[in-house]
């Protein structure tokens, strides 16, 4: 484990001087600062907390906190597999509650005692990642992805199979397809409207923005969603859902509205475990292993940190897969339209 005096000697400053740093003290100029956390980076230092040796890594919310989201349950589950087979533990921090505005985001890991961390983040909180990265603090990013010199990411491609799934709907015959995601924008999120848009155009088919979707991912509002869907005068005959307690409360909902999956509407939703298999009918669905995801952020990061040696985690793309299930079939022969009070109106396929 490096020491103290390793740092010293690394960034050329005295033991006391590390100290004053690592304990944020006003009596370090900023040039001095930013070389010493530098070094603490660099050398893989952490200090003592409460009189033992440091051993955590920790999960960071860049975003808003969604521990309740399938996703983020199978990240955690495969974040504790990983643990098991190291010797370091997890804990989950919030820095927007936690961090004092004059600390680093070094400063304030090391005051928790933590070595690195796994940032869950979307598009509003790549400035905490970026922040974060430029201190050159061990960081691994899940649930996002982007370009940045400095980062790593682990995450499930889904480019390849949301095109597949799109193209699954198109080669049944279906041509109005809406698209419905996360109000939180994302890397993922956004690979699999690009491979949505892209794949209608390669059929020749327009993007229709009025049935594209961004909301929030409840199960109630994958109810609303289906309102929405079915009462506009052109509805719909197939939806590719990208989060998946919006595709189960769709699903759920539609029975009580007498619209029949996939005679009415066909389905693809995205599942990050396995929860296509209970619902009725089996959901058709773009697949990723989030337990996966979260199982190869905790090693990568373990590695790197108990190497102590500076190095950075290296990236980990996987897999994605669509599975064809009972939730998509042929378009309506008699399409319909649901008013909001569930009266149903035949509009005929003329009006598609």
């Amino acid at each position: 484990m490096p020491t103290i005096r390793q740092v010293a000697e690394n960034a050329g400053v005295s033991i006391a001087t590390v100290s004053r740093v690592i304990n944020n003290s006003p009596a370090v100029t900023e040039e001095v600062r930013v070389k010493v956390l530098d070094a603490v980076n660099r050398c893989g230092y952490v200090p003592n907390v409460a009189r033992r040796a440091t051993s955590f890594l920790a999960l960071v919310y860049a975003c808003p906190f969604s521990l309740g989201s399938p996703y983020d349950a199978a990240l955690i589950e495969g974040m504790g597999q990983a643990m098991d087979l190291t010797t370091l533990d997890l804990v989950i921090l919030n820095p927007v509650r936690d961090k004092r505005p004059e600390e680093s985001y070094t400063q304030f890991f090391l005051r928790k005692g933590v070595r690195g961390v796994i940032l869950r983040s979307t598009v509003d909180g790549r400035l905490i990642c970026k922040q974060i990265a430029k201190e050159n603090f061990p960081a691994v990013v899940v649930g996002d992805h982007f370009d940045h010199p400095n980062l790593s990411f682990v995450y499930a491609d889904s480019i390849e199979s949301s095109s597949r799934a799109v193209d699954h709907l198109i080669t049944l015959g279906h041509q109005r397809i809406a698209f419905a995601a996360n109000e939180y924008e994302d890397g993922d999120h956004c690979d699999r409207f690009t491979a949505y848009c892209k794949t209608l155009e390669a059929h020749g088919l327009e993007v229709d923005r009025s049935i594209v979707f961004r909301i929030p991912a409840h199960r109630q509002d994958g109810a609303q969603l289906l309102r929405n869907l079915m009462s506009v005068p052109q509805p719909p005959t197939a939806v590719y859902i990208t989060d998946p307690p919006i595709a189960i409360g769709l699903i759920h909902r539609a029975q009580s509205l007498g619209i029949e999956i996939p005679k009415d509407l066909s389905v693809v939703g995205f599942d990050d475990r396995d929860s296509r298999n209970y619902v009725y009918p089996q959901m058709t669905a773009v697949c990723q292993d989030a337990r996966q995801v979260g199982y190869e952020a905790f090693s990568e990061l373990a590695r790197c940190v108990e190497a102590s040696n500076g190095d950075r985690p290296g990236h980990r793309i996987l897999s994605s897969w669509l599975e064809i299930n009972n939730s998509t079939g042929q378009p309506p022969v008699d399409p319909v339209r649901i008013l909001p009070d569930g009266t149903r109106v035949e509009i005929g396929n003329s009006a598609l």
